[in-house]
């Protein structure tokens, strides 16, 4: 017999048409179950082939967010020298500013451009390793950041199930972060911000709900976290 809550026996389908009547443990988060169970709740949901459901846009943006945060701060002793420069300098040009206008004069100081354009690239360099490291080392592991795991969620192979390889991590994060790269060439700098962008935006409308960078990498961001090692 059937234990509690289970279909009557020989009924090919649970309620609702779910397969082979499979229904959720009593408190089970259905965003944890295979997609084609979760109808029983809402509505299918997007999935994996294997039936793991794809994280939604939002968590994947927050989890960026939390990344980004927690880069900033371990990069910190890196990049102290170079904000204090900055620091120091724009502090020089408000205060020359503040002097003009106090002395009546209608000449504008210039931006110090040239004395800024060291610090903020020595920056964003430092940030750009921390994160390379920091994305590849995690993913390759666990099959997640700290912000991933933060918000419930990880990478993996769209056709197999925990962390993903070295190879795709490296292609993931490549395209992923190339638009960093380019965003550091000042002739390149929109183009590189404009793909950084539309990347960011594509799981909105793609059906596999997979990032330009998932797509190289043939990954999919899903639900929940990766067994230790794939199986």
């Amino acid at each position: 017999p059937g234990g509690y809550g289970s279909p009557p026996q020989g009924q090919g389908h649970g309620q609702q048409g779910q397969p082979g009547g499979q229904w959720p443990a009593y408190g089970q988060d259905p965003g944890q179950m295979p997609a084609q169970q979760q109808g029983w709740a809402s509505h299918p949901t997007a999935a994996t082939p294997d039936g793991i459901a794809l994280s939604g846009w939002w968590k994947r943006v927050l989890a960026l967010l939390i990344d980004r945060v927690i880069i900033s701060i371990v990069s910190l002793p890196l990049t102290f020298v170079p904000l204090k420069q900055l620091v120091t300098v724009f502090g020089d040009f408000f205060r020359k500013v503040v002097d003009a206008a106090q002395a009546g004069s209608s000449t504008v100081p210039s931006p110090p451009t040239a004395q800024i354009e060291g610090p903020i690239l020595q920056i964003s360099l430092t940030l750009l390793a921390v994160y390379l490291v920091y994305e590849i080392v995690l993913l390759t592991m666990f099959g997640a950041t700290l912000g991933k795991r933060a918000v419930g969620i990880s990478v993996r192979l769209r056709d197999k199930p925990g962390p993903p390889p070295l190879v795709a991590v490296l292609k993931r994060t490549a395209v992923k972060e190339g638009g960093s790269l380019l965003g550091l060439v000042p002739i390149l700098g929109y183009l590189g911000s404009l793909f950084s962008l539309i990347d960011v935006l594509w799981p909105l409308w793609d059906d596999k709900k997979q990032a330009i960078h998932d797509k190289a990498a043939a990954t999919n961001v899903v639900v929940g976290p990766q067994p230790k090692h794939n199986t």
